[in-house]
């Protein structure tokens, strides 16, 4: 008796840390589960990546102030992949020779060097939802400059049509390279998918991704 009751609580034991590991594999690969608030719904996106107690956007938000392109995010019907403050920081390591200098602070670069390269993480005149994207596939966006982005959902389903689910859905951001002016094509996934404000949709790049967006500058780091 005390075998199957030891048998019960093992299988239980097992089943509970499945569970919770099938939780965290999709918290982790969707990266999102935002869990938002009606209050932060109702923010603007200026507002809404200003606000985060984390300050995980204070580079990019003092980018969109020195480039004055809070009119720009805040304008209606938008989609915008928000470069967390890592990647910003990559980027202005890229004026730099090695990793001994201090970054190159953002207000001593070019201001239209930062608007070229923030028009590249928006898309006006519409909000991509991780759903959209999925159900597309591979979709060409224009960003704010015109220039082509590849906007890739992954579908975390087994096979096309099945019901049987291996993984999370998930996105992949790409800006397609400029001859002479980028290095490379630059591709980014997205932790954090869907965050809805009043005026746009906000999808998040990945801790490695760079705000240079595969730009070409002095230093390639």
């Amino acid at each position: 008796m005390k075998n199957i009751a030891f048998k019960i609580s093992l299988s239980i034991i097992i089943v509970s840390l499945m569970i919770t590991a099938c939780k965290k594999h999709d918290y982790f690969v969707d990266g999102g589960l935002s869990g938002q608030s009606a209050a932060e719904k109702n923010m603007t996106v200026y507002d809404f990546l200003a606000s985060r107690p984390t300050h995980d956007f204070d580079s990019l938000i003092k980018i969109i102030n020195l480039t004055n392109s809070k009119a720009l995010v805040n304008q209606s019907n938008i989609t915008f992949y928000a470069c967390p403050n890592s990647a910003v920081i990559k980027f202005q390591n890229r004026f730099n020779p090695d990793d001994r200098q201090k970054v190159r602070p953002l207000n001593k670069i070019g201001i239209d060097t930062l608007q070229k390269l923030l028009n590249r993480f928006i898309v006006t005149g519409k909000r991509i939802s991780l759903e959209e994207a999925v159900f597309d596939g591979n979709k060409y966006y224009k960003d704010n400059q015109g220039d082509s982005l590849l906007i890739n959902g992954i579908s975390g389903l087994a096979s096309p049509g099945s019901q049987v689910r291996i993984d999370a859905d998930r996105m992949e951001y790409q800006h397609r390279k400029i001859p002479k002016i980028d290095t490379a094509n630059f591709v980014s996934r997205i932790q954090t998918h869907n965050l809805i404000t009043v005026n746009g949709t906000i999808h998040v790049l990945e801790p490695g991704a760079n705000f240079a967006a595969g730009f070409k500058t002095k230093y390639i780091r």
